[in-house]
């Protein structure tokens, strides 16, 4: 059963608001903050076998030993400067203020094959757009697809299914790795 969620965020300022919107969905649920890898170690090796951790918009390396240890999963919610996930960029993605970006939803897993996404938004910046006001609409996309997706975080789904991904997406068993 899903007890915790953890989330780690690139300010504490994110934390109460995401728990709230996730807290509506499952009110039973208890949270963990973290913004860096050491609020990751110090959480109690009991809690992980019914959590899931939830990254936003944070640049943190999760290791691979916490990502074992846990019952639900993780995911991650960032934004990157390309129109198609997977693919080459195109010509005008190259340069210093590109025109579309995406926002990803994607599994966190240590075997890169295996890793899926869950969730995808695009959003174009109209020529001429300030370096601020960017960053505010990739943002807000962001956080619209964190809160279009907050019933399924807390919810008691395992893997969340994929829109993008490997064919072989399950989670590897121990027979697999052998």
């Amino acid at each position: 059963m899903l007890k915790t969620i953890i989330l780690l965020t690139d300010t504490v300022q994110q934390q109460q608001p995401l728990a709230n919107l996730l807290r509506e969905h499952n009110r039973e649920l208890a949270f963990c903050s973290a913004l860096r890898a050491q609020d990751l170690r110090a959480i109690e090796p009991a809690i992980l076998s019914e959590a899931r951790l939830v990254s936003f918009a944070a640049d943190v390396a999760v290791p691979e030993r916490f990502l074992l240890q846990l019952g639900y999963g993780a995911y991650k919610f960032y934004a990157a400067a390309t129109q198609y996930p997977g693919l080459p960029p195109a010509p005008d993605e190259s340069d210093e203020n590109p025109h579309c970006y995406s926002v990803i939803a994607q599994s966190m897993m240590i075997w890169p094959d295996f890793k899926k996404v869950v969730g995808l938004e695009t959003v174009t910046i109209p020529d001429g757009t300030v370096a601020a006001e960017r960053e505010r609409l990739v943002f807000s996309r962001l956080a619209h697809l964190f809160w279009r997706m907050s019933i399924m975080i807390a919810g008691e789904v395992t893997d969340l299914p994929g829109i993008i991904g490997s064919a072989e997406s399950e989670r590897p068993t121990l027979a697999m790795m052998n």
